[in-house]
């Protein structure tokens, strides 16, 4: 038996087959045994990733304290930036000091292995990359000017690195980042640590309020402007966008009204979900695609057209450049095809969730989360019950349009203030305050969470879901617009007046 099994690795040319007959093949580029145990061994992984230099650069413990630029300049890091998770540069509002005079630079900072890694992955046409003020590579190597942003160093690491001598990225724990990228504890940690559990609940639990009485102020004074209707249309569009479009969402519900919406279709969600999609610039050509849709599209499709066409010449001075949306990198679920389907469904027909959430505003007895979640249990979809596209074939399983923790985020950001807003009696939904879900845990919260509590501390402490509110307002009103690193934020001195 142990004669027929062979370790799926080639053995190294350097050493005779004899030594070690189970090693390996014995044949450089031999098949594996006839018996089918092995497989041909992958290609041996590379010593270092683009992870690896994002650690670096996140971590002043690792990266070198002087770059040099391109063009012979040293750079100092006075702020990497914000570790960004999502689409986009690796770091956010980052700012690097240059030159013999020091200039100060601010921007993003996007992370590579070599230099034409930006060309390769086309971030010279994304907009998201219009702010970034370093590309950052392993290898050396210049990129035309043109190639980057206005102004842009172009920064090298193997040097700065290669000079370090007991440096290895064997050394680099990547797990362990972005919680280990700050190696000094903000003075906010140790003023928490000061502090009771009970204590440290009850600041999260009064920021999380003052976050959701700001909310609800904002929305009052839009409310008064535009009417309640079409703030609560416009904020739960923008919502609907999640972060890559949120931004074109709301345009649209200002470019085609909530009125207008309803006065154009008649309140048929169908007829709706045309002149969105057709404001949107979203709507398929039906001269185009066609070998790529069945049946059921293209009555589906067909059925959008005679609605948007004969009012496209009226809306077209409305519509929304393509380019404003973010299509590329989104979960199929949460395109704004689909989601677009949810607005109408939800604004569409009289009664709609507007008229629905004043109705509870007003009559506030046995208000509940479950009952405000119930106002986005949409009824059947026409043709996106079960789609993720247009091209793709229906599956067997529902597809919500609007998930629960998509319903629950909205909740938090927009139902309940508007609530507020319209002059429900507080004292009514006090439950509610006390029983709100948690919104899902993000990079905000991560670092936020971070600063305030350090590497090692009880999830336990902010699972409710107006604490994790707390740490947003936190994250916005301290750490947002602070850059002085810490140096001058206000919260240490507010948390050691509790502690006293």
């Amino acid at each position: 038996r142990v004669g027929l099994f062979k370790w799926p690795m080639k053995s190294a040319s350097g050493i005779a087959a004899d030594w070690f007959p189970r090693g390996g093949n014995a044949e450089p580029g031999a098949p594996p045994c006839p018996c089918g145990i092995c497989e041909p061994p992958p290609r041996p992984a590379p010593p270092f990733t683009e992870r690896h230099l994002q650690c670096i650069w996140a971590d002043e413990r690792l990266r070198p304290a002087l770059l040099t630029t391109a063009g012979g300049e040293h750079v100092q890091v006075e702020h990497p930036g914000d570790w960004n998770t999502g689409p986009g540069p690796d770091f956010l509002n980052a700012a690097l000091r240059v030159g013999p005079e020091l200039r100060r630079i601010t921007g993003d900072v996007e992370i590579h292995i070599r230099p034409a890694d930006w060309q390769r992955h086309r971030h010279a046409g994304d907009p998201r990359y219009r702010r970034v003020c370093a590309h950052v590579s392993y290898y050396p190597g210049i990129l035309p000017a043109a190639e980057l942003p206005p102004g842009a160093l172009q920064l090298t690491l193997r040097l700065a690195l290669d000079a370090v001598p007991d440096f290895s990225f064997d050394n680099i724990d990547l797990l362990a980042y972005p919680v280990a990228a700050r190696a000094t504890p903000p003075p906010c940690r140790a003023a928490m640590a000061r502090l009771t559990p009970a204590q440290r609940g009850a600041v999260l639990e009064t920021a999380g309020e003052t976050r959701l009485r700001r909310r609800a102020e904002w929305l009052q004074a839009a409310m008064l402007d535009r009417g309640p209707a079409q703030v609560v249309y416009e904020e739960v569009m923008a919502a609907l966008g999640y972060r890559p479009n949120k931004s074109p969402f709301r345009r649209l519900a200002r470019l085609l009204p909530l009125d207008r919406l309803r006065e154009q279709s008649g309140g048929d969600p169908v007829r709706a979900y045309a002149l969105l999609m057709g404001c949107a610039a979203l709507l398929p050509d039906p001269t185009t695609g066609r070998r790529a849709w069945d049946a059921e599209t293209k009555t589906f499709l067909r059925r959008c057209w005679d609605a948007w066409w004969p009012l496209s010449a009226e809306l077209l001075p409305r519509q929304l450049p393509r380019t404003e949306w973010t299509l590329a990198g989104l979960r199929p679920a949460n395109r704004p095809e689909r989601r677009l389907m949810a607005a109408a469904l939800l604004f569409a027909p009289v009664p709609g969730l507007p008229e629905r959430l004043a109705a509870i505003a007003r009559n506030p007895q046995g208000a509940s989360v479950a009952q405000l979640l119930a106002l986005f249990e949409l009824p059947a979809a026409p043709y996106w019950g079960n789609r993720l596209s247009f091209a793709a074939a229906p599956v067997k399983e529902a597809i919500a349009l609007v998930g629960k923790p998509r319903a629950e985020a909205i909740l938090l950001n927009l139902l309940l203030p508007a609530v507020a807003a319209l002059g429900a009696p507080a004292a009514a939904w006090q439950a509610v305050l006390d029983a709100l879900p948690a919104e899902e845990t993000n990079e905000l919260i991560r670092q936020t969470t971070l600063r305030l509590f350090g590497p090692d501390h009880s999830p336990s402490l902010y699972r409710s879901g107006l604490r994790r509110q707390g740490l947003i307002q936190i994250h916005h009103d301290y750490c947002l617009g602070d850059r002085t690193l810490c140096a001058a934020c206000p919260l240490p001195a507010s948390l050691e007046t509790l502690a006293t």
